[in-house]
């Protein structure tokens, strides 16, 4: 990817891998040093505190994967656009897309635009496997239907919450219900938050996979001694492979 972009945009369609493949002892002084030293934090395990605290760490943390999911995607159809001038990269948005219900809460939106952007980054590797003439890895196909599977869950769980919440409040255990749907549902975002993560790493994958390799580019990496995405000297092949895996 390189050769595609400056810098200074390549970095948003590695840091993840350093993760999911388990390279999280790489140096500090590396060029991903600050995520892995946010991956490693106590605030990145498991979440302490009542039900709602739970959720509402989580909640949190999946916002941030779906917005780094739709950044990554975006800037894979411009690199695909200029990789390929002339193609027509870009995914038409459809008209059959969620609609935002009335007075959503954090969560409803959350769905909504993981929905919305997973849908996106569908069409986005539908336009891959046209651009290769041969279909992507099983692998990636997988993590992106578990993706949509999780956000369906997501909001089944969501929807129990808001049908039992009127019980809740005449009932004398409502209170141990409440945390238990709380809890149910805390998981479910977690669960979620996971699964934008490999999703991430399958439009990576997707991409390396789709993108032209020339010989240029391979000549100038040698001689300015460009690392690959996934860390100093790791063949990129190697890499690709490895993150296959962890879909």
């Amino acid at each position: 990817m390189n050769e595609h972009l400056p810098d200074g945009d390549n970095s948003p369609f590695s840091p993840y891998l350093q993760e999911c493949i388990g390279l999280s002892q790489a140096s500090r002084d590396g060029l991903f040093s600050g995520f892995l030293s946010d991956m490693t934090s106590p605030k990145f395990g498991k979440a302490f505190g009542s039900p709602n605290s739970q959720l509402h760490f989580y909640l949190e943390e999946c916002y941030e994967q779906w917005r780094m999911l739709e950044k990554e995607r975006k800037q894979a159809e411009a690199v695909l656009t200029k990789s390929y001038p002339g193609k027509r990269v870009s995914v038409v948005t459809s008209s059959v897309l969620p609609k935002m219900p009335p007075n959503p809460s954090r969560l409803d939106r959350l769905i909504v635009d993981q929905l919305r952007e997973q849908a996106r980054v569908a069409g986005l590797l539908g336009k891959m496997e046209q651009l290769r003439s041969f279909p992507l890895h099983a692998n990636i196909g997988s993590a992106l239907d578990r993706h949509l599977e999780v956000i369906y869950i997501t909001q089944a769980r969501r929807k129990d919450e808001l049908i039992n919440a009127n019980s809740r409040q005449r009932q004398p255990a409502a209170f141990f219900r409440e945390d238990r749907e709380i809890l149910l549902l805390a998981s479910a975002v977690k669960d979620l938050c996971s699964n934008t993560r490999k999703a991430r790493t399958a439009l990576w994958c997707a991409l390396q996979m789709t993108l032209p390799k020339t010989n240029s580019y391979l000549e100038e990496r040698d001689e300015m001694g460009t690392c690959s995405p996934l860390g100093q000297d790791s063949p990129e092949q190697s890499s690709l492979e490895r993150a296959l895996t962890t879909l």
